[in-house]
This record gives structure tokens, sequence and C-alpha cells, in this order.
């Protein structure tokens, strides 16, 4: 089954001769169980892409759909996030004056779990991600490494249908890397579908499909063997 679709998407930021041409006529479409990832140099569109993919901006033109809803006709599309996307934001948006656990905790608290069930889920993905030890720090007491650490917890906590991952592994070494790498695969192979931005070919390695974007079009689409990353 196809966990997002997006159908002729464009992206253009801007009127007249200022007009940005962010993306340009983009088809694409993840299904359950896959890891797409998302190629391309700097200013191609890929962070655009994650963000119409998960409805955090909107198209100028095209469709955009998870689990065959158009997210134009979306009536309340932050609950749709809260539930069924996970992020990993390339510049983390940690709530600084919450504790490591607080923030894993959040979406799942707005979504009217409640606090010890959030909690326990919350611990239960930092344990995944090997910070639990961290739970009651602060994001200013942790390093650039722990706090993405953080950050892909939160992505993970709760029942997520789509990960949307911007440079994950950005502030990790290679070793911490492949453990994020590891773990976003597993996933992906219990079913979550999983769209991965990355300029690192041995992490794009991990993908069952690697997109390469360019001047915001698609330029080609090839399938990857799994063997060589793991």
């Amino acid at each position: 089954m196809t966990v997002v679709r997006l159908a002729e998407v464009a992206r253009t930021h801007g009127e007249g001769a200022t007009a940005v041409h962010a993306l340009e006529g983009v088809n694409l479409e993840v299904d359950e169980g896959e890891l797409v990832a998302v190629m391309g140099p700097s200013g191609s569109g890929k962070s655009t892409l994650l963000n119409l993919a998960g409805g955090l901006d909107r198209p100028t033109s095209g469709t955009v759909h998870i689990d065959e809803q158009d997210l134009a006709t979306v009536r309340d599309l932050a609950v749709l996030r809260r539930r069924s996307v996970g992020y990993i934001f390339q510049d983390l948006n940690l709530v600084t004056s919450l504790t490591a656990a607080e923030n894993v905790m959040l979406p799942r608290e707005l979504d009217g779990v409640r606090s010890r069930l959030a909690r326990k889920e919350a611990m239960a993905a930092l344990a995944e991600i090997d910070v639990e030890d961290l739970a009651d720090r602060f994001p200013d007491e942790l390093s650039g490494g722990q706090r993405q650490r953080v950050a892909i917890a939160r992505a993970l906590v709760g029942e997520r249908r789509l990960l949307l991952a911007d440079e994950p592994t950005g502030a990790l070494d290679t070793r911490a890397g492949d453990e994020i790498l590891h773990i976003l695969r597993a996933r992906c192979d219990a079913g979550t579908a999983v769209l991965l931005v990355t300029h690192e070919p041995r992490y794009a390695a991990w993908a069952d499909r690697v997109v390469f974007l360019r001047d915001g079009m698609i330029t080609d689409s090839t399938s990857v063997s799994l063997v060589s990353a793991r």
C-alpha cells in the first residue's frame, strides 16, 4: 500500500522575476515498508520535498496524499501529522524549556495520551536510540549528537506510518550514524514508510530506492542493493 504520494507537485516561492521554483513536476510514491533516499546538491529541493510530503507546506500545484487522503482536503492537518508522521528536522526543533523525555512525550500528550503512558512510550523511544540516561536533561545540557538522538526518538514515538528524515546523521559520527540507519531500516522492515534526505552514499545504500533531485526536478531513480551497507 502506498503511504505517501506526490503527483505533479510544484512549489514556487515568490512571484514574477524573483520567483524561486523549488520543485517542478515531482511525482513520487513511497510504499509501506519502503525506505526511499533522496539525494541532490544543496538547493535542489530536498527539504522542500520533505515538507510537502509531511504536510508542513502546501504545493503551488499538484497533490499530496498520505494513506489516500488528499492533504488539501484534510480538515485538521496537525492531528494527521501527530498521529501518522514522524519528523527528524535538520535543525532538530527541540523545545529548550523541556527535558529530553518531555520533548519526546510532547506529540503524544498533544494527541491526548495521558502523561504516564506518554512518558513510558518516550522512555522506550529514548532507549531505542540509546539515550534513556539523558531523559531528565535539557537540550542545552546535551551535545549536538545527543540532541540529534533525542530528536530522532521524538520522531519514532507512537504509531508512525511515515517517517521523514532530513539529514538525521548530520551531527553523528560514522558508527552512531550506522546505528541510526539500522533503527530506521528496522522500522521500515516493520511496515513504516521512510523518506530519507542524505548526502552520504553510505547511508543511501540502506535504502530500497534512491531518488536524485536537481533544480527541483527528479532526474533519476534507482534501486539499491542493501547488502553493501550492512
